[in-house]
């Protein structure tokens, strides 16, 4: 396939002038980089104040520790002290106390982290709807985890209840921090000898010319220092480092101990951390955690392997097994330390139980001499900077809020410890325990310190520094276990963070590579689909995709391992006629040299089975690719486009990617050989991604990057949402910016933490294509029911989302990715959009209800809970009508005194009648009722608004009164009046959406429309409802389906129009009942003889009435002589209509053709079923087949232009037989093209114009004399260059022809209307509307019945007042309010979180 490429010397010698291919720097470019700079400043500060936090915890953590360790051993040489001297006084049973009591303490700090644990683990793990997501450990992982659960309770055992309280300050505090010598046993163990330095460290690849140079000697030295440190030899010496420094600090603690406990401590301390950091090693800790093979098999296929490699863990069972075991061998302990300790008498003494002293809450109150204080700061220090270091590493701040504040742990706290000592005596580590008893050992300790630091600093570069996780990682992917230890909270972290390794590689740390191997990358095709949007709408979706591009090629310039792949296709409903593009393809191609900043003379054009394609190279690094349907070819709507996008991606672009590369050379090969070619990326289903978009959209590259982090995140997660706005003008427009926010703000925000998001849609969303895969036959069957009628082609994006649903996948919604999209302006076509919207929503969620034992339990985020609170949200929509009217009926009661029955009565009539007129109607007529009742509904409302501001008005003052007449002395009256439920909910009302306006700060402008929103809400509840309703067997799309779009009806024009309709039926109505005298008809004039084949009597049209008959022969007969002024040589049938017609084997209808005008085959593209009627064509097959073959022709479109004079527009027309009859009219010039815009069917017929085709074609030539705008121009030069360009057909062996016309035969093959059920399924519309509507009146009727005999007395005189008459309602919205409400804070938290992930730079370098 060749491209139509012009040469560059033709390029700049074009009219029009060069394209610019880079854009050049503007003052939004400026504002990128301001904005660049706040960011990176806003993530400084972010990472910063984690890091004073998570500094904080852990110093207050391990300081908190050695105050109660050092407490304990004073009072346990205390109670030595006593039983030397034999001395049984209160004195000897208070230290008692104490040791019990702190005892106690010590171990809830080691029992609390494990309870966490448990409690987390049966929750997610065991009991939870999530826990089918881990396998249970095998065998041999549950022994392993048995095994190193006893050791580690022993050993922890002996170092904080034996070792740690005899050490001294000093000593206690480096010993802390002396677990890590075992993780680099390990390391040394299994690291791979491997040079200082290769080759590629200091040498990088020109991909320009396939040449290597020398890097830049900070590049080349940091390359080298991570190779060092990954060095075996570098880990042995880290090794060395940290067992010598274990041994000195073992034998110092020692020395400094009694000679009694010189053996204990001693060997205590080396066999504790030696152990501690065995059992906690990332070896052991895998062991213990592993999943069956078959569990690895299945759930590996949905795990991202490209960006985690991590394999199926079994999580959260192991940790419920392991802390279930740890807690009872701690239960173990503690009795047998009752039994053998004397100093340590945990369970009792004297009688009296020591484990109620330990939780004395009581302000001043202390604990056997010590304050409770420091063993809830303990506690809170080591949850909370656990807590906040899951945070950082959640945001991709590990470096900040992890790696170094772990780092400075131990200096900080022995210098904190050190410079407290030397200015507070008092200070508790230092009042009870001795600093150092020499300064030589003081000495030796800090330089066995610093060796330990420096050994493990140097390995923990490894561990910690260098990992990345992704953004929102789940705890597999940033951690070994989902737990924390009390004792050892910074060393267990450190630990216990997640290393990624390679199939091969047994290192800490791996390549990027896949499960075979194989280098890996995310695609992402951006698919849109477009039918018949404007020139702006088009233009702002295709600069969101240049920009898109944009920041891809510079993503790829910045780091030469980016290698994500970008491209877009658009899919134009359509676009194609044939081998002509229609009007509005040829508009979207004049934009591309605007828009993309590309030539649009270079570029490819190929005719594909389905229509034709067009394609670019957008910023030189993203292709786009147009796919102009044709109509006859293929399917229509965007369903049909959805399927073949699709089906392109996943049964072509994918499968055909992972044949071509399935020998690719193993990454551990790469060092040696020749580098794999970056534009050979990997593609499969788990890391494809498609980016659906409408073609009016607008985003930022930002906001499609953001989603691919959530779907990034966790691989069960099938599509992503984002934040939709609507644009436009006017006051529809600003009741729609409240709808979105609430929709948003609320519905989706609960459904996505209570659930799952329930649609996720096509306007701009992330689609998994593993998640596509698994649906996507059943989302390309045909619709053969009403329901699905509803489901499918209503709703295709809800209906997918649904299915996907049911498939066991969860939605998401991301609120910090933002989009733009046109909303409707006008009402009808704002009606027409929801009347779609309103019952592809409920069929779909009533769906989703009537399935739900069978989505609970392949679904593990559905719960039943999720269920009745979505139908919850239906049945408040179905009495939403009721609803209405009692807000209605309520504030005119309150504002005139109206009883609500009658309000509620006339409000019903109306229903009645306005579904009447649905249900029998015009359509426009429809629209124009709707129109006008929301005007009168909103000045109701008005009234309503005025009535409620009165109750609570009342309310207040009824409260106020009751509240001092109770307060007053000797003053009591009758019982308190209560606050009115209406009062109460519009105070919950107002409240709540005031807390939601100030978490969505970026927002807080929606709010202002919030008045727009309660003045239409009898419209948008009521009116538009009903209006849905019943027009259910309504098939047509409703917007965009004329080429040119209205603008909007006044509520004038909508009267005006209901009352002409009004007034004909009345006029209609009295002329049939009133007798007339019968005038018979004249005969019509005669007109030339047709043929035989060409008369049908029967299908004649009756004749006109005597006077209108009279009239029209006097306009009708030309002048003299002007019929000889016609060049009837032009007018003859061209042979392209002849050859046409023979094709057809219609031959002899030729002079039919020509009798009445349609000479060429543009005239007989443009007939309509008028036309053909007027023809006169007997045979019936012979003129349903002409009718459907002119459909294939190629119109000629009219250009709006001002031509050179009347023979040039007559030429332009085709039409160019009439110029000397135009001349003799007086019509000839250019100044009379003037006089020819006015020209009426009256004219060209009393002028002698009276061939139909003629006639129309003249008519559409007046409309078209005007000057052409710029879009216009634009339009007409990119036809001349499409008419130029060179095509190029798919050839017949081609693999992309055989997979297009394999998906054509199969699925997307257009179905003649003739041979579907079309009649049955409009019936069954109808079955299903009427049924809709007496089910809608049913329940309405009853909800309102309920609500006005509700009566409720008291005891007593008071009596609940009338207005209560809504309290179900409040009360079901109240409740459904506040779940939304909550669900709403804890995702803004998500949000913010993710949202700060993403502030500044996104490398791990440029961000610290």
């Amino acid at each position: 396939m060749e491209s139509y490429r012009m040469q560059e010397s033709a390029l700049e010698s074009s009219v029009g002038g060069s394209y610019l291919l880079i854009r050049p720097t503007t003052q939004t470019d400026e504002d990128d980089q301001s904005k660049a700079r706040c960011s990176k400043i806003t993530k400084v500060v972010v990472g910063m104040l984690l890091f004073s936090i998570v500094i904080t915890c852990t110093v207050l953590s391990k300081l908190s520790l050695i105050s109660l360790t050092s407490h304990l051993n004073y009072t346990i040489g205390e109670i030595r002290q006593i039983e030397l001297n034999n001395s049984e006084t209160a004195t000897a049973t208070a230290m008692y106390n104490r040791a019990a009591g702190l005892f106690w303490q010590l171990l809830f700090i080691i029992l609390i982290p494990q309870f966490v644990t448990f409690f987390r683990a049966l929750f997610f793990g065991v009991c939870g709807k999530q826990s089918r997501t881990f396998p249970w450990p095998t065998r041999r992982a549950i022994v392993t985890g048995a095994v190193a659960s006893v050791f580690e309770v022993a050993a922890m055992t002996i170092f904080v209840f034996y070792v740690l309280p005899r050490l001294p300050s000093s000593v206690a505090i480096l010993a802390l921090g002396g677990v890590f010598s075992a993780q680099a046993l390990l390391d040394s163990v299994y690291l791979k000898w491997s040079p200082f330095v290769r080759h590629h460290d200091y040498m990088e690849v020109d991909e320009h010319n396939n040449s290597t140079h020398p890097k830049g000697w900070a590049a080349a030295w940091r390359k080298r220092g991570a190779r060092l440190l990954e060095n075996k030899f570098s880990r042995m010496i880290s090794l060395f480092l940290q067992l010598a420094s274990v041994i000195v600090l073992a034998v110092i603690a020692a020395l400094q101990c009694d000679s009694r406990d010189r053996a204990l401590v001693g060997c205590g301390t080396a066999f504790s951390l030696l152990v501690l950091g065995a059992v906690w090693s990332s070896k052991v800790q895998q062991e213990s955690h592993r999943a069956p093979k078959m569990a690895e098999r299945t759930l590996g296929s949905n795990v991202i392997r490209e960006r985690e490699h991590v394999l199926p863990t079994t999580g959260f069972k192991s940790s419920f097994i392991n802390s279930s075991l740890q807690i009872v061998l701690y239960s173990l302990i503690t009795v047998l330390l009752s039994l053998v300790d004397h100093d340590i008498n945990p369970l009792c003494h004297n009688d009296k139980c020591s484990l109620s002293r330990v939780f004395a809450w009581t302000a001043g109150t202390t604990v056997s001499g010590l304050s409770f204080d420091t063993f809830l700061i303990q506690i809170l220090s080591s949850f909370f900077g656990y807590a906040f270091m899951w945070i950082s590493c959640t945001m991709v701040l590990h470096r900040w809020g992890l790696a170094l504040p772990l780092y400075l742990c131990t200096p900080i706290s022995f210098f904190v410890c050190f410079i407290v000592s030397k200015c507070d005596e008092n200070f508790s580590i230092v009042r009870f325990s001795k600093w150092c008893s020499d300064s030589v050992y003081l000495e030796v300790a800090l330089t066995a310190g610093a060796m330990l630091w420096i050994g493990q600093t140097s390995t923990m570069c490894v561990y910690v520094w260098k990992k990345k996780n992704l953004i929102l990682a789940k705890d597999n992917a940033m951690f070994l276990t989902p737990r924390y230890d009390g004792v050892f909270l910074e060393q267990y972290m450190l630990l216990n963070r997640q290393v990624a390794k390679g199939k091969k590689s047994r290192g800490t740390v791996a390549p990027p590579v896949a499960i075979d191997d194989t280098p890996r990358a995310r695609t992402i095709f951006v698919c849109s689909t477009m039918y018949r949007e404007d020139s702006e709408e088009m233009k702002q979706m295709l600069s969101s995709v240049y920009q898109l591009g944009l920041h891809y090629q510079k993503r790829k310039d910045e780091d030469h391992d980016y290698r994500d792949h970008f491209e877009s296709h658009i899919f134009l409903d359509g676009g194609a006629s044939g081998t002509q593009l229609n009007y509005f393809a040829l508009q979207l191609f004049s934009l591309f040299g605007e828009t993309l900043h590309v030539d649009p003379k270079v570029f490819q054009r190929i005719d594909t089975p389905y229509g034709c394609q067009l394609s670019w190279d957008v910023a030189d690094v993203m292709p786009i690719y147009v796919h102009l349907k044709d109509s006859f070819k293929v399917k229509n709507k965007k369903r049909w486009s959805q399927v073949m996008y699709m089906n392109y991606v996943l049964n072509f672009r994918v499968k055909r990617n992972i044949r071509n590369l399935r020998n690719w050379r193993l990454w551990d090969q790469r060092a040696t050989a020749a580098p794999c070619d970056k534009d050979d990326v990997r593609m499969d289903d788990n890391n494809t991604f498609i980016l659906t978009t409408d073609a009016d959209i607008q985003f930022t590259p930002e906001s499609a990057t953001v989603l691919l982090d959530r779907l990034d995140s966790d691989p069960k997660v099938g599509a992503v949402c984002s934040r939709t706005h609507p644009q436009g003008s006017g006051p529809l427009y600003w009741y729609q910016v409240f709808d979105y926010a609430i929709g948003h703000w609320f519905q989706k925000s609960a459904e996505d933490i209570l659930g799952t998001v329930l649609c996720c849609p096509g306007c701009f969303s992330v689609f998994r294509c593993s998640a596509l895969r698994s649906v996507l036959d059943t989302y390309s069957t045909e619709v053969t029911s009403a329901s699905e009628f509803l489901t499918k082609d209503m709703g295709e994006d809800r209906w997918l989302c649904t299915l996907l649903v049911e498939k066991g996948w969860r939605l998401l919604y991301c609120a910090i990715s933002e989009n733009y999209t046109h909303c409707p302006e006008s009402m009808d076509e704002f009606f027409k959009q929801r009347r779609r919207w309103i019952p592809s929503t409920v069929a779909n969620l009533s769906l989703l209800i009537s399935h739900a034992s069978q989505i609970t339990k392949g679904n593990d985020r559905i719960s039943m809970l999720f269920v009745v609170f979505e139908a919850i949200m239906v049945f408040s929509t179905a009495i939403s009508p009721a609803t209405v009217m009692m807000v209605i009926a309520a504030g005119f009661t309150s504002s005139f005194g109206i009883e609500p029955t009658t309000t509620i009565a006339l409000l019903l009539v109306f229903c009645l009648l306005y579904a009447a007129v649905c249900l029998y109607g015009d359509p426009q007529l429809q629209l124009d009722i709707a129109q006008v009742s929301t005007f009168l509904f909103s000045l109701l409302m008005g009234v309503v608004v005025v009535g409620y501001v009165i109750n609570i008005e009342q309310d207040i003052q009824n409260v106020t009164a009751t509240i001092l007449n109770w307060t007053g002395e000797g003053a009591r009256g009758p019982l308190p009046t209560f606050i009115q439920p209406s009062t109460i909910y519009l105070f919950i009302y107002v409240l709540v959406f005031l807390v939601a306006t100030a978490l969505h700060p970026s927002e807080w402008t929606c709010i202002l429309h919030f008045i727009w929103y309660i003045i239409a809400l009898p419209s948008g509840y009521l009116v538009l409802l009903i209006y849905s309703a019943a027009n259910l067997d309504n098939r047509s799309w409703g917007t965009r389906e004329a080429a040119s779009s209205g603008g909007q009806v006044g509520v004038y024009k909508s009267a005006t129009r209901i009352a002409e309709k009004v007034w004909t039926r009345a006029m209609l109505c009295l002329d049939q009942c009133t007798c007339r005298p019968v005038i018979p008809p004249l005969l019509p004039p005669a007109l030339p003889p047709l043929p035989e084949n060409c008369k049908d009597p029967l299908s004649a049209p009756p004749l006109p009435s005597l006077a209108h008959e009279a009239d029209e022969t006097c306009f009708m007969q030309p002048e003299a002589g002007r019929a000889d002024l016609v060049d009837r040589r032009e007018f003859q049938l061209t042979a392209d209509v002849h050859r046409w017609l023979d094709t057809l084997e219609c031959g002899q209808y030729a002079q039919c053709f020509e009798q009445h005008g349609y000479h060429t085959v543009h005239l007989i593209a443009d007939m309509k079923s008028e036309d053909f009627d007027a023809l006169g064509i007997s045979e019936r097959g012979h003129r349903l087949r002409i009718e459907r073959e002119a459909k294939r022709l190629t119109s000629l479109p009219i250009e709006r232009a001002i031509p050179d004079d009347v023979t040039d527009w007559l030429q332009k027309l085709e039409l160019q037989g009439y110029s000397r009859l135009f001349n003799a009219c007086g019509y000839s010039s250019k100044e009379d093209l003037e006089s020819v815009k006015g020209l009426t069917m009256d004219d060209l017929k009393k002028m002698g114009i009276n061939k139909r085709a003629h006639q129309q074609r003249l008519l559409q030539g007046t409309k078209r004399l005007a000057y052409p705008s710029a879009v216009e121009v634009s339009i007409s030069q990119s036809k001349v260059i499409l008419e130029n360009s060179s095509k190029q057909e798919v050839e017949d062996e081609d693999e992309e022809k055989l997979f297009w016309t394999g998906l054509l035969r199969t699925t997307l093959e257009p179905m003649k209307a003739t041979f579907m059920s079309d009649v049955e399924l409009k019936g069954k519309l109808k079955s299903l509307r009427n049924t809709v509507l007496c089910v809608m009146l049913l329940i309405n009727l009853m909800w309102i019945v309920l609500i006005l005999t509700l009566k409720i007395p008291i005891s007593g005189t008071y009596k609940i007042p009338e207005q209560t008459l809504t309290l179900l309602f409040l009360f079901i919205y109240t409740v459904v309010l506040l779940i939304q409400f909550l669900a709403m804070i804890v995702h803004r938290c998500i949000t913010l979180v993710h949202y700060l992930a993403r502030v500044g730079p996104q490398s791990e370098a440029d961000a610290f």
